[in-house]
């Protein structure tokens, strides 16, 4: 924790010039009053200030000597874009559907605790988004998921988790993202009102679930954010914070999104035998949300919806999603 904090330091050096935004995300099963597989994902994150004008060799600060160094990547430009650095700490966990039990079920998943810290820098225009980052974190005990889960049913008054002296692990887990996104388009109605639509793609390539997906949405609302897409979870990318804040002013919104992910690699079946777990070649997925903004704070809450990454299980993946974003 102490090395995160250092990063967040070194990085709010360059960045806090002008505004930047703080976000907190919760992922859990319980919002949709079932407690097995995807527990809980907790993610805090930190997106800098946008730096528009790293095409010039006067600024040597750490976001645009980032985006110089990423400059040659597809997508990026140092002239017509902004730039900013972004830090993420993210936990997740998984656990069987029976929590009670002390010994492993063989035929259900195991208890799995994993968090990481992501190491990003954003370019975008008014047209596209991109984004590339690395991965660094940890499984087993050191995730600290084991005490996580026990801190939050115990203030949901729900069972104890008792089978976490089985959990997979310690592995150390890195990888490598890449995130574009694009507004298709948006509209200004007569009533006041407006209508956006995008889609956005990403590739994570890691060792506990590596995975290249595409997702669209369309949302309607008033004074609707700048941001490229909805806050769809708190485990994954941080890019739904870039321009989010852009337009003042109060503004509500409700959408709907669909996505298709394909999986390469998942941690929980490349490292146990013992268990019956064969992973999908990919999944589809819905979601559906809805949002408040405000000038310095924006708040959004979905349930979503997905085929198990898991073939053995033809129960859905579902969840929800609470994610507040502060201006700062």
């Amino acid at each position: 924790m102490r090395a995160v904090v250092v990063l967040l330091l070194l990085a709010g050096t360059s960045s806090f010039a002008s505004a930047s935004t703080l976000g907190f995300a919760w992922d859990n099963d319980l919002f949709v009053g079932e407690d097995g597989g995807y527990t809980n994902g907790v993610r805090f994150s930190w997106v800098g200030n946008a730096h528009d004008e790293c095409d010039g060799q006067s600024d040597h600060g750490l976001t645009c000597g980032l985006a110089r160094v990423i400059n040659p990547l597809p997508g990026v430009r140092l002239e017509g874009q902004n730039h900013a650095l972004a830090v993420g700490l993210e936990q997740t966990m998984v656990t069987p559907s029976d929590i009670t039990r002390t010994t492993p079920d063989y035929d259900d998943v195991p208890y799995v605790g994993y968090s990481n810290i992501e190491l990003g820098m954003f370019s975008w225009s008014e047209e596209y988004l991109v984004g590339y980052g690395v991965r660094l974190g940890v499984t087993g005990p050191d995730s600290g998921a084991e005490q996580s889960q026990k801190v939050i049913h115990k203030i949901t008054g729900s069972e104890a988790p008792k089978g976490w002296d089985n959990q997979l692990g310690p592995d150390v887990i890195g990888g490598l993202i890449a995130v574009f996104a694009d507004r298709i388009f948006r509209l200004d109605h007569s009533n006041g009102l407006q209508t956006d639509m995008g889609y956005s793609a990403m590739l994570d390539a890691n060792n506990f679930l590596g995975t290249a997906g595409i997702s669209s949405f369309v949302r309607f609302g008033r004074n609707l954010p700048g941001n490229f897409t909805p806050d769809y979870a708190g485990v994954g990318s941080s890019s739904s914070q870039v321009g989010l804040f852009d337009h003042d002013g109060t503004g509500w919104e409700i959408f709907l999104g669909a996505s298709a992910e394909y999986i390469g690699y998942f941690y929980l079946e490349e490292k146990t035998d013992r268990y019956n777990l064969e992973t999908r070649d990919g999944t589809l997925g819905v979601v559906v949300g809805s949002g408040v903004h405000l000038d310095n704070f924006s708040f959004t809450l979905t349930l979503q919806g997905s085929q198990s990454p898991l073939r053995n299980s033809d129960d859905l993946l579902s969840f929800g999603n609470m994610s507040f974003m502060w201006k700062i």
